[in-house]
């Protein structure tokens, strides 16, 4: 029996059960805590640590999040109009997103209205970490919104935007392709990784070629954490050794 082998197996699945159960008693609470008092719903709506109850408390603010959208932890969204928010089928809303579909700038200084408009991020977009999306914006469909940005105006299908204000960069399928020569030249530095909020099917399936190319790229499984979850990935790195 390789002793080193199975402390580390203990002390990673140890790991794993416990914050399994501790994840289960968690969720409860929040989710309470949330029912009770509508100012932490807006609070958890951005913070569960489960993205599933995140999905879940914005549709209950009134935003109209799609079930198959990926919302990441910290993004906010309209307080004061939420119902005026669409969110589609496919969209990822990185770290840190703002979006707004309200204007109240004027009416909190001088006697004029607050301006409401739908803004809507479209079916497979990206908006990548610290981006803000103003009011009345519409995002389309296979949109790459670049880290940091700040859209202020409409942004057509399968563009790729960045910059305060941003400007169109280029094409999506554009930037797919230089993705996928980059893999080609340095495959060590890839891993594959099968992820439920990819779309089923996109315009640019067709420019995809490297599986069938035949390139290899390493699985995700071999990623590090920083918890111990590593000590299952060494103890399996291990025994791979040894069968080799």
């Amino acid at each position: 029996m390789d002793i080193d082998k199975t402390i580390k197996l203990a002390k990673g699945y140890f790991f794993y059960a416990r914050n399994l159960a501790a994840g289960k008693v968690t969720n409860t609470v929040l989710d309470l805590l949330a029912i009770l008092d509508y100012r932490l719903l807006i609070i958890l709506s951005s913070w569960h640590p489960s993205h599933d109850a995140r999905i879940r408390l914005l549709r209950k603010r009134g935003v109209n999040v799609s079930e198959k959208a990926w919302v990441d932890q910290g993004v906010w969204i309209e307080v004061t109009t939420p119902q005026a928010v669409v969110i589609d089928d496919y969209a990822k809303l990185g770290y840190g997103v703002v979006i707004y579909a309200h204007d109240a700038s004027f009416n909190s200084v001088i006697d004029l209205p607050m301006r409401v408009k739908n803004t809507r991020i479209g079916y497979n977009s990206a908006v990548g970490t610290r981006s803000v999306i103003l009011p009345g914006v519409n995002i389309g469909n296979h949109v790459g919104v670049m880290p940091g940005s700040v859209v202020t105006k409409d942004v057509p299908d399968g563009m790729v935007v960045g910059g305060n204000p941003a400007v169109i960069m280029g094409e999506a399928k554009d930037f797919g392709l230089l993705w996928q020569a980059d893999l080609e030249v340095h495959p060590e530095i890839y891993f594959d990784h099968p992820n439920p909020s990819r779309a089923p099917s996109t315009p640019y399936d067709h420019l995809v070629t490297w599986r069938k190319a035949g390139v290899k790229v390493r699985h995700f499984t071999e990623l590090r954490t920083g918890t111990p979850f590593d000590y299952i990935i060494e103890a399996k790195a291990g025994k791979a050794e040894k069968v080799h």
